[in-house]
């Protein structure tokens, strides 16, 4: 009986004397990164950071892309005044692969390869943001969104292994990256040229380009020796990019809102003059309301102005169709020159063509009243049908064109 509490008492004192197993130090950290899926939110990917341990043995996910969709008004205001309202949730692993299978994208997986203290210091990381008054935070597309928030947190507990070696701007522009996501919809890539600033031309750095999840999974492979791994593939084909440039997109668009004016008649002009307005209206309701750097410095404002409908006033038409061709006249020059950097010439192309009937040509007796040194706009005739005037852009073009 001595013996048996003896031996008990040792086996006692041994575990007394073992240090505590920590939760943390046994947890495996996994980044998920997600391929677009088919609505507009999710052409650029997401990610997502799960821990696996003692607490939950299937697996928590920490998704920062949460927001309320079902108000995309107020959501879509807010991004563009810089506080849209962002938080981090937190579900199980399984229900998080369910969801991306039920939305058909592929799934990759990377083990991070930390050691137990960088484990434990993410770990209680990831606690702390979904404590509530750690959840919201103001969502910026570039640079503070799901991908960045978790490239922040592993460079902070790897001590710096991303940012270091990603310093130097020389990656593409925002802009291809926009490009790359809009691939599928040539309106969304027309629309683009007309919103998106200077700012997202310029090049970036390999740390700034992270705010995609394809480019963090990149960099997690090369500077953490963490290879992705497919979870989930994708079964239905992704739908191939659009063959119609935004130079085309623009170009038909002028072309149709010239049609518009010219075979319309007043009403005709009012309405593509009027749309031209309107498209203006845009960016410079951006450059006063938004507060996003991408937004306010915006280049296609030289182009487009919200005061194309004063070629509908005749005391003003003549002055101000001059002062609207000098003004593009020196957008293209500035582009020639390289001192404007966005794509502008599709927009200079929609703003030049409707604006040409608007502008006074006169009718047969003003030609006969004409004085010599006089400036008259060529116009096409009136009533030249839609066949008539293809016929005319055919002759004038050989005629100039030469054999």
């Amino acid at each position: 009986m001595r013996k048996r509490w003896c031996f008990w008492l040792v086996m006692l004192a041994m575990l007394g004397l073992m240090p505590p197993r920590s939760a943390a130090a046994a947890a495996q950290i996994d980044v998920y990164t997600m391929g677009p899926g088919d609505e507009l939110f999710s052409r650029f990917g997401h990610a997502a950071i799960c821990v696996t341990d003692e607490e939950s043995p299937v697996g928590r996910c920490y998704n920062y892309g949460t927001a309320d969709f079902s108000t995309p008004g107020p959501l879509t205001w807010g991004v563009l005044r810089g506080h849209g309202q962002f938080w981090v949730s937190v579900v199980s692993q399984p229900r998080m692969m369910a969801i991306y299978h039920f939305e058909d994208r592929t799934v990759y997986r990377q083990g991070l390869p930390l050691s137990p203290s960088q484990t434990a210091a993410l770990v209680s990381a990831l606690h702390k943001a979904d404590r509530p008054e750690q959840t919201l935070y103001n969502y910026r597309h570039f640079d503070d969104n799901c991908t960045t928030r978790i490239r922040d947190l592993i460079d902070e507990v790897t001590g710096g292994l991303l940012r270091r070696p990603n310093q130097i701007a020389d990656q593409p522009p925002l802009r291809s990256r926009v490009v790359d996501g809009f691939a599928t919809s040539p309106v969304l890539l027309a629309l683009q040229q007309a919103v998106l600033g200077r700012r997202v031309d310029a090049p970036i750095t390999g740390w700034d380009s992270m705010f995609l999840p394809e480019v963090l999974r990149a960099e997690l492979h090369s500077h953490l020796h963490a290879p992705p791994e497919v979870v989930y593939s994708r079964a239905a084909p992704l739908p191939p990019p659009s063959t119609v440039s935004p130079l085309v997109l623009w170009l038909g668009a002028g072309l149709g809102l010239l049609l518009l004016a010219q075979l319309g008649g007043r009403p005709g002009q009012v309405v593509s003059l009027g749309a031209l307005t309107l498209l203006a209206m845009v960016p410079w309701s951006l450059l006063l309301l938004a507060k996003l750097p991408e937004l306010r410095i915006n280049e296609a404002l030289l182009v487009l102005w919200p005061t194309d409908w004063l070629l509908l006033v005749p005391k003003a038409q003549r002055i101000y169709g001059r002062i609207r061709l000098g003004g593009l006249l020196l957008v293209m020059l500035g582009k020639l020159l390289g001192v404007l950097v966005q794509p502008l010439w599709g927009l200079c192309g929609l703003v030049a063509l409707p604006p040409v009937p608007a502008v006074p040509g006169g009718k047969a007796g003003q030609h006969d009243r004409q004085r010599p040194g006089d400036e008259v706009a060529v116009l096409l005739p009136e009533r030249l049908e839609l066949v008539e005037l293809f016929l005319f852009f055919e002759i004038e073009m050989r005629g100039h064109g030469g054999a």
